[in-house]
């Protein structure tokens, strides 16, 4: 059974604890009516909260998909256990494409991308991943607000441009690119997996982490010796974000040898 008040009472903050009650609100109904729902995008501490306090259900089934392997922001689909997705052949899936092609040579940002759809009215958690490319800017949006976008997003900054829309899988869409780095630590603290990671001094780092500029696994923290496990995600505001790809042996010195991807 789907325990919303032990649910609840597990979360600490009051701005999760509103935030997974209404997610709570679309499981109830997909275990209760036998029908499919969704949320709009999650970012990734999003998501994460509801995979610890819903998505282990046994009464639920609930995965992610943010409209192509890897992406950071994603939706969260709710389907009764026992069944999948799939099997809802009338379930139009609710993520479209958005294809738009500038008309001119200026160099866009992902943040123009970004203010140019939000300066249409459009609420964040209606648009998931940009993916900028040479040619083209592919947007994963939800797609209630798609056709909307098609017709009325006629420019982007100065340079004005054209969009198609698409289906999920008619577009291969790129992931993020990472570089992969290998190095040894002394220990798998934050801050030295960090100073690492980003090639930046101890000090710096401290500093950072003090001045409620990082994450590990999308949560804020401000402890230096936070203990970094196989599969986490450091991320530092405006500086990207890094996973602890591999932990590996001991080297002669007592040090550990480790892997990390690090989004370029």
């Amino acid at each position: 059974m789907i325990n919303r008040d032990e649910i609840i009472k597990r979360i600490n903050k009051i701005d999760d604890k509103i935030f997974v009650s209404r997610l709570l609100d679309k499981a109830l109904k997909s275990k209760n009516s036998r029908c499919v729902t969704h949320s709009d995008f999650l970012d990734p501490y999003q998501a994460n909260i509801i995979r610890k306090s819903i998505g282990d259900n046994s009464e639920v089934n609930c995965t992610f998909y943010g409209g192509y392997p890897g992406a950071e922001r994603e939706i969260a689909v709710f389907c009764p256990q026992g069944m999948a997705v799939s099997d809802f052949h009338y379930f139009e899936y609710p993520i479209k494409i958005l294809q738009i092609k500038t008309k001119s040579r200026d160099s866009l940002t992902h943040r123009d991308f970004l203010g140019s759809l939000l300066g249409l009215g459009i609420k964040r958690e209606k648009i998931g991943d940009i993916l900028l490319e040479e040619d083209i800017c592919s947007v994963m949006v939800m797609s209630d607000i798609a056709e909307f976008l098609s017709f009325n997003l006629l420019k982007v900054g100065r340079s004005s441009v054209e969009v198609d829309l698409a289906d999920i899988g008619e577009v291969q869409a790129q992931g993020p690119k990472f570089k992969e780095i290998s190095a040894t630590v002394a220990s798998l603290r934050l801050d030295c997996i960090a100073s690492v990671g980003y090639g930046i001094s101890r000090s710096k780092i401290t500093e950072y982490i003090q001045s409620d500029r990082v994450s590990l696994n999308w949560e804020k923290t401000t402890s230096l010796t936070k203990q970094v496990k196989e599969g986490d995600t450091i991320s530092i505001r405006g500086k990207g974000r890094l996973i602890l790809e591999k932990v590996g042996t001991v080297t002669k010195k007592g040090r550990l040898s480790i892997t990390l991807q690090k989004y370029v």
